[in-house]
């Protein structure tokens, strides 16, 4: 977990130099599209700082009162983000209709574009890694990340149609149009990462049939039992598995017993997951 920590934090970097850059241009050239844009590239920097935090958490081992570990506290820190985020673009939109028409100075696209370089340099480099570490905080924030570039992409579109405000009317209204779609776009992410996480602390069930099947293949190998059900369910960074086995209802007690330990050792050793509790329920079958 050192590594998506790293990551995360060398993003957070890149992402309060964005924000500054923008924060600048926005300050300096009084444009209120590019300081909503900058608003929202501080949020994504301070998601980046409590991802690092949840995720030095999350990464603690089990203890005797907590089998799971902690890994639903990444589900915690990401639902404060969602709602910290749909506060604040609230307030953004609110403010968005309230901005003064004014055509903004040509040279704050030099800013914009030097914001947007360093932010697909970012992306590429956050990609690239999530490629090796395949982590659920990092993937979170590069859709975050994605979004804020798509932002700042209408933020300069903004700004060039502008120029020609005083010959198209329409144009006049660019800067609110652009302030009032960064704002629901952030609105929309928070709510699908509230969404998201309430669903994933209430506890849901893994659905990649791939990560199943090779589960599947590996309890197979004994050829002792049929599997009539597997779920693997999230507690953070570790699953709980629940099996329904078929068994010959001749069967001792004793060998039932052996066979659900070695069910549940099985499933301990699986590299591609971690499973740290492992519930299973026998159907005897009279032969």
């Amino acid at each position: 977990m050192k590594e998506e920590r790293k990551t995360i934090f060398i993003g957070s970097i890149l992402n309060f130099i964005v924000a500054s850059l923008k924060l600048f241009g926005a300050l300096i050239f009084q444009f209120n599209s590019l300081l909503v844009d900058s608003i929202y590239t501080f949020c994504d920097f301070t998601t980046d700082i409590i991802s690092i935090i949840g995720s030095k958490i999350a990464g603690k081992r089990p203890t005797k009162y907590h089998p799971f570990g902690f890994g639903r506290v990444e589900y915690l820190t990401n639902l404060f983000i969602g709602i910290v985020m749909t506060i604040i673009s609230t307030i953004i939109l609110y403010h968005s209709f309230k901005s003064e028409y004014e055509i903004p100075d040509i040279r704050v696209i030099f800013i914009i574009l030097i914001a947007i370089n360093i932010k697909i340099t970012m992306l590429n480099f956050l990609k690239i890694r999530n490629k090796k570490i395949k982590s659920h905080p990092l993937a979170e924030g590069i859709e975050e990340s994605t979004i804020d570039l798509f932002s700042t992409i209408l933020v300069a579109i903004a700004v060039i149609l502008l120029q020609f405000s005083d010959k198209v009317h329409i144009f006049r209204y660019c800067d609110i149009v652009a302030s009032s779609i960064i704002s629901f776009m952030i609105i929309r992410t928070s709510w699908m990462l509230i969404k998201h996480n309430i669903l994933n602390l209430l506890g849901t069930v893994e659905m990649d049939t791939e990560l199943i099947d090779h589960v599947k293949s590996e309890l197979n190998a004994h050829n002792k039992y049929d599997i009539y059900k597997i779920e693997l369910i999230k507690y953070g960074r570790y699953y709980k598995a629940h099996l329904v086995i078929g068994l010959d209802g001749n069967m001792t007690l004793k060998k039932v017993k052996k066979i659900q330990q070695e069910i549940t050792y099985k499933l301990k050793q699986i590299r591609k997951i971690r499973i740290k509790v492992v519930n299973i329920d026998v159907d005897l079958l009279k032969k």
